[in-house]
């Protein structure tokens, strides 16, 4: 048998020299100096060997070594000195079996478990050669091995001697160096010193590790404190964040308490100048984004997007920003409040940054194309969803008064103004872009209504169906989903407005006009022809000898702008401009009697807005059937407008029925005149001798007009007020053979129609 050093350097792959010196075998990075055995005669003086067993090779072949003490003490040697070459190698793992190699891994693996072995016959010896238990000798050995490792790290990285700021720059690579190593211990050679000799290699050396950093930190923090300028504060803001690293590592791991390690509190002496690099930061950010703007061409990256180059760097910009406050991970709620802050609110100012340049580059091209306006609304628009999702990333902890999963107020404040000031950016944009469809929009609808009578309406609007469709097709296949929606918003309300525009330059005009223009807006798809808008799909062959005209004769511009649920929802389509529009359509195709109706019917429906402004006029009104009479009681008015010099009015009421072709007959009757005053008490009884039937058609109605009574000049108009006289007791249900009875009071709120600029 093969005893010593000799031995055991040969079952792990390494020779031995003629000296007796051990050198590092295949799969190693080191040759390790010669080892002499150490005897331990206080171990095995006066102890004899009586039984015992060591075994050799694999499988269940055994030998046992019995023989006289010489014997013993060759057996007790080769334990003591293969115990002593492992730990030698245990002392510079890092050397002899490097994480990334898995040869030597394996070879690490051997070695513990021949340690492993001998401490499984070390109680069955009554002569032991170890004075301890292996595995506090194997812990012993790793905690100095980490020793050595660091402090010649140390000096040759980060020597003390150094002034501080070139030792800062040096210990950010032992920091990183650290982290590595630790990452290397917890997923590779941690499960196997805890799986075969039961030893906590991970917690030992984290611990130490931590620690002797930790007092380099501690120690440098304080000496650079008083001499902060960029460079330094670049230096510590890198060095925290490893540290931070390394402190989020153990919290990882199940069970880990980091508030017991050395770098617990270890940001309060990095706070300045975290602060100093966040503004660094925000230089660097715009300054970056400058640039992509001067190289950007505003023409899509790829055919699979549709944003230019800078888009791009602004979003990955804001990316960085927000996994760089996640590594920070600030710990003091207070203080991460105020970063956070500082940080939310750079990142909007370089956002609208980027946006004040794209608009500058845009300027400088007076005549840009269309296709770059599309481009410049695509990269706002993924500016504005990627700034968004940072802040979003920008959260801090609250403590205990904050809501899980809500935004702190001021982010959530900052990310609301943020995303309103990129809304009225796109708004801007898309209005540029919808500018240049201006005059050809006009245009068309100026053909539809100079069509004489004789063509057909769908011949009249294909003209104008067919340029829209053609843009369509463009503006789809440039822009995203949300662009577009903006930009048909933005088409739709012009071409209302040039409708309008062309309706009230052809006052005098038969109905026909009207109703041509009605056509247009709203007629309904018919038979074989009702197929989908051509904008929002690829483009279709059309059926033999179908033309054009055909074709657009069954789209109409709702149903065109809607596109079957693909462009916009109905219920904005028909809202704003439109009801405004179809109503003057509508009017312009009514009779005079019917427009009168309409005017009167106006009236009702606007008596209860502009609550107190003009006044209060209090009245009452009841029908008496078996005198086919109508019963007006002017009670009193309040809180009338100031309309002489003296501060007061001396107002009087005009009583009067409408609309007039409904009751010819019927004159207007008016109250006295109350002198000075705003709060005039009338208490008087007008009757109207008019047929229910009369009463109850529509639109019909009193209508009260307060007047001030001037002596020397016209009569100044205070006020007006309308009462249905469908709702008046006795009018809906009459009274045959007897009076209605007087209803309650009824309070109008007087309105001035002519003086809604005041």
């Amino acid at each position: 048998m093969e005893g010593g050093a000799a031995g055991a350097a040969k079952a792990l792959g390494a020779s031995v020299s003629p000296g007796g010196a051990v050198e590092a075998g295949e799969g190693t990075t080191a040759r390790p100096v010669g080892l002499e055995a150490r005897s331990r005669e206080g171990a095995l003086q006066g102890r004899a060997l009586q039984t015992g067993c060591f075994c050799r090779g694999s499988g269940t072949q055994q030998s046992v070594l019995k023989g006289p003490v010489p014997q013993e003490e060759g057996l007790a040697d080769s334990f003591s000195a293969f115990s002593e070459f492992g730990l030698q190698l245990l002392r510079q793992l890092r050397d002899y079996f490097p994480a990334t190699n898995s040869t030597a891994v394996y070879r690490l693996e051997l070695l513990l478990k021949c340690l492993g072995k001998l401490q499984l016959f070390q109680p069955s010896f009554e002569i032991c050669p170890f004075e301890t238990e292996l595995n506090m000798d194997i812990a012993a050995a790793l905690k100095r091995g980490n020793r050595e490792w660091f402090d010649k790290l140390l000096n040759t990285q980060s020597p003390r001697e150094q002034p501080g700021p070139q030792r800062l720059a040096g210990l950010v690579k032992l920091a990183d160096t650290i982290y590595e190593d630790l990452q290397s211990c917890y997923g590779i050679y941690a499960s196997l010193f805890h799986s075969i000799i039961k030893v906590d290699f991970f917690t030992l050396t984290f611990r130490q590790l931590e620690r002797l950093v930790a007092e380099e930190a501690w120690v440098l923090t304080e000496e650079l404190s008083p001499k902060m300028t960029l460079e330094v504060a670049s230096g510590l803001f890198e060095l925290y964040l490893t540290l931070a690293d390394i402190q989020r590592f153990w919290s990882s791991i199940p069970g880990r308490d980091s508030r017991s390690l050395a770098l617990a509190g270890i940001h309060a002496p990095f706070l300045p100048a975290v602060k100093l690099w966040l503004q660094v930061l925000r230089d660097q950010t715009k300054w970056r984004l400058q640039g992509a703007v001067d190289v950007d061409t505003l023409e899509p990256m790829d055919a699979s997007s549709k944003h230019s180059s800078s888009a791009a760097t602004a979003s990955l910009c804001f990316s960085h920003i927000q996994e760089l406050w996640a590594c920070l991970a600030w710990p003091d709620p207070a203080q991460a409040q105020t970063l956070g802050t500082q940080l939310s609110q750079d990142l909007c100012e370089a956002a609208l940054f980027y946006t004040e340049l794209l608009r500058k580059k845009v300027d400088a091209q007076p005549g840009a194309a269309g296709e770059a306006l599309c481009v410049v609304l695509n990269d706002v628009e993924l500016l504005r969803k990627a700034a968004g999702q940072a802040l979003r990333g920008l959260a801090w902890p609250e403590g205990a008064a904050g809501l899980e999963g809500t935004l702190p107020r001021p982010l959530l404040s900052c990310t609301q103004a943020l995303d309103e000031d990129l809304q009225r950016e796109a708004r801007t944009v898309t209005a540029h872009l919808t500018s240049k469809m201006v005059g050809d929009v006009r245009k068309y609808v100026q053909h539809v209504s100079l069509s004489p009578d004789s063509i057909q309406n769908d011949e009249a609007v294909a003209p104008l169906l067919k340029y829209l469709d053609e843009k369509l097709a463009l503006l789809n296949a440039s822009l995203v989903k949300e662009n577009l929606s903006r930009v048909l918003e933005a088409l739709w309300e012009l071409l209302l407005q040039a409708i309008l525009q062309a309706l009230g330059a052809n006052r005098d005009v038969s109905a026909d006009f009207y109703g041509r223009f009605h056509f247009t807006l709203e007629v309904e798809p018919h038979g074989s022809l009702s197929c989908l808008n051509s904008w929002f799909l690829a483009p279709l062959p059309l059926p033999p000898g179908t033309s054009w005209q055909l074709l657009i004769t069954a789209q109409a511009l709702v149903n065109f702008f809607h596109a079957e649920g693909q462009g916009l929802p109905l219920e904005s389509l028909r809202d704003g401009s439109y009801k405004r529009l179809e109503e003057e359509l509508r009017l312009h195709q009514c009779s005079t009697r019917e427009c009168i109706e309409q005017y009167y019917l106006d009236k009702l429906k606007q008596r209860s807005l502009e609550h107190n402004r003009f006044g209060r006029l209090s009245v009452r009104c009841h029908y008496e059937a078996a005198e086919q009479r109508l019963a007006v009681e002017v009670l009193h008015a309040a809180d009338l407008l100031p309309l002489d010099a003296n501060g007061l009015s001396d107002p009087f009421v005009i009583v009067e029925l409408g609309p007039p072709h409904l009751f010819p007959l019927v004159r207007s009757q008016r109250t006295q005149v109350k002198s000075r005053t705003l709060h005039p008490v009338y208490d008087e009884l007008f009757y109207f001798s008019v047929p229910a039937e009369a009463c109850r058609r529509r639109g019909a109605c009193v209508l009260f007009t307060v007047m001030d009574h001037d002596w020397l000049s016209t009569n100044d108009f205070a006020g007006e007020a309308a009462l249905g006289l469908g709702s008046v007791g006795g009018v809906a249900r009459p009274q045959v053979g007897g009076s209605a009875r007087a209803g309650q009071p009824v309070t109008l709120h007087l309105r001035r129609p002519r003086a809604q600029g005041e």
